[in-house]
């Protein structure tokens, strides 16, 4: 009910804000697509603030109906109210994670292409691999950053066949020439069947240069693709702290959903329903999971901007609001 609850109210303000666009780019046809395409992202970002919300409004009813004083009088614990909460909180967290690597890598294309195309009228961004060529030379690029890639060179001869192979981890393009580093070249032989050679440095004179091109996001790439992207980069030398932060995020967000029940239970249970706590425990939860939105994001600006390591700052608002919930809950029992 709390996820209904949520996706409606994003839907109707997402509808406000994009029918202004309508006969503009966006028919209305596209505009239904957008919302139903960005409701798995919602899902996926916002899983633990809503398994937040839910469960403070679970316990707070029962706390109100006196089901906390029978529980107290009969001598059980807090483990029986917190057993059911966290097998849906694993269940929650399972949901989120199987959309957050099955669903929205996919769906997160579309919605980009749709915002770029549709929305702000830009061209297509050409992404990933691009294959040039230059007479008897071809060229394969994977975009690194930077203007920066990893180049693959193959040269033919006059008939086709193959003349040499130049394999670069890091390269650029300036005034006319591809300038390659950490360069390792392949040609046939008749004696030794083939012949390698590393260079650190090597200079390519050619016409053809990398055409408009984009990193791939880290929010249309699944673990494998990221941990893949990531071992090229850093392989590079080049750095990676968005892609880590997106891979690690994968499992942190998920996990975060455990921790909210925790949270839950440590500022809205209650033993009557004239014990106001309980509903300033509800304003407080709110307010909270606002909070661990707004750090998640600052984590992300920080990963990205190399302030702060990449898998520290994906796992950071577990870590400050899962320490927070075990010693309000520890401190609520006594312990």
């Amino acid at each position: 009910m709390m996820m209904a609850t949520l996706l409606a109210v994003y839907v109707i303000i997402e509808s406000f804000d994009k029918a202004r666009y309508l006969g503009h780019g966006l028919t209305t046809h596209l505009m239904l697509e957008y919302m139903l395409l960005k409701i798995p992202f919602m899902i996926s970002e916002f899983m633990p603030i809503i398994v937040l919300i839910g469960a403070s409004v679970y316990l707070i009813e029962i706390s109100r109906h006196q089901e906390m004083v029978a529980i107290r009088a009969a001598g059980l614990g807090i483990n029986k109210v917190l057993s059911p909460l966290l097998t849906v909180a694993v269940l929650a967290a399972g949901l989120s994670f199987a959309i957050g690597e099955w669903v929205t890598p996919v769906t997160n294309q579309r919605l980009d292409s749709i915002e770029r195309v549709n929305i702000q009228h830009k061209q297509q961004i050409k992404q990933g691999v691009q294959w040039l060529k230059d007479g008897h030379r071809f060229f394969r690029l994977t975009p690194l950053g930077n203007h920066q890639f990893s180049l693959t060179m193959i040269e033919t001869g006059v008939k086709g066949d193959w003349v040499r192979r130049i394999d670069s981890s890091l390269a650029s393009y300036q005034s006319g020439a591809w300038h390659l580093h950490d360069v390792n070249i392949s040609t046939p032989s008749s004696h030794e069947g083939m012949k390698f050679e590393q260079h650190d440095e090597l200079t390519i004179t050619s016409a053809s240069g990398p055409e408009t091109s984009e990193l791939p996001r880290p929010r249309h790439m699944d673990f494998f693709q990221l941990r893949h992207y990531i071992q090229d980069l850093q392989h590079a030398g080049l750095s990676a702290g968005g892609y880590v932060y997106a891979m690690h995020r994968k499992f942190s967000a998920p996990f975060a959903c455990l921790l909210m029940v925790i949270l839950a239970a440590a500022l809205c249970i209650g033993t009557g329903d004239r014990n106001s706590r309980t509903s300033w425990g509800l304003v407080l939860t709110i307010s909270l999971g606002l909070a661990f939105y707004i750090v998640g994001n600052a984590g992300s600006l920080l990963a990205s901007s190399d302030h702060l390591p990449a898998a520290f700052a994906a796992w950071l608002p577990s870590l400050v609001f899962g320490g927070l919930a075990l010693f309000l809950l520890l401190k609520r029992e006594g312990h």
